[in-house]
């Protein structure tokens, strides 16, 4: 929820996602679920019930970073999970509905990634943001890699050497596989430790998993990687069933 990277390759693409988050909040690893009739894979968080990254089986993902363009002052209490909100993305057909639509009162600013493969192909891809006042909507280029990181925990100028990294790694690795991506998120390029890319902040905050979905052609995986207990899981997404492997 705090570091997404998108690649897209002549076959599909990569959306990998690193979760900031603090050690003691329990996560479940992905399974299938069913909510308002659709089939979605996605982890759970024990505590709010929603999630940071989901993938439907008919070929739709939607991805939470926590803020929107800058950080802000927390309230004491909001009105429902910015995970469940989440959630609540896919039962809208394209993201120009649900940004019409949806209601996001005393909900804590957000950023949404909003991309859709259905039927094979590379349809769209949107970013969708509340800054707790107004929505923003704008379109994703397809063809070119992105980086986020969450405006929480990093601030512009983190942000940018985070980018600057990213690029950089980018120009090293002009044909990689999905382990390579991964390796990406789950290692120090010599930023600060609450600043890199595999973080530790104050307390117990640090990246707790990552989670990846690898589009090649007409098959989807979602590999997800639990940094904390050293598991792994890979789920294989089909049109109507999931295969765990």
């Amino acid at each position: 929820m705090c570091t997404v990277t998108y690649i897209p390759t002549s076959t599909g693409f990569y959306f990998t996602s690193s979760r900031d988050e603090k050690a003691s909040r329990d996560t479940l690893p992905p399974k299938l679920y069913e909510n308002d009739g659709l089939h979605l894979v996605y982890p759970k968080d024990s505590i709010a019930g929603g999630t940071w990254i989901a993938s439907s089986l008919d070929g739709r993902i939607s991805c939470l970073l926590n803020g929107a363009f800058v950080n802000h002052v927390k309230k004491e209490s909001y009105a429902r999970s910015r995970g469940l909100v989440l959630l609540e993305s896919f039962n809208y057909k394209n993201p120009f509905d649900f940004y019409e639509a949806v209601d996001l009162a005393y909900v804590e600013p957000l950023t949404l990634l909003l991309l859709d493969y259905s039927s094979g192909n590379l349809n769209s891809f949107n970013e969708f943001r509340w800054d707790g006042e107004r929505k923003h909507l704008r379109e994703i280029e397809l063809s070119s890699p992105q980086i986020w990181s969450s405006a929480t925990l990093y601030n512009s100028t983190v942000q940018q050497k985070r980018k600057d990294l990213f690029n950089q790694w980018l120009h090293k690795h002009s044909n990689f596989k999905d382990a390579m991506i991964l390796d990406f998120h789950n290692r120090k390029h010599g930023l600060a430790s609450s600043e890199d890319l595999l973080m530790k902040g104050e307390g117990d905050l640090m990246t707790l998993s990552i989670s990846q979905i690898h589009f090649n052609r007409h098959e989807s995986v979602f590999n997800y990687h639990d940094i904390i207990n050293s598991k792994s899981y890979h789920t294989i997404l089909k049109e109507k069933e999931v295969f765990y492997v």
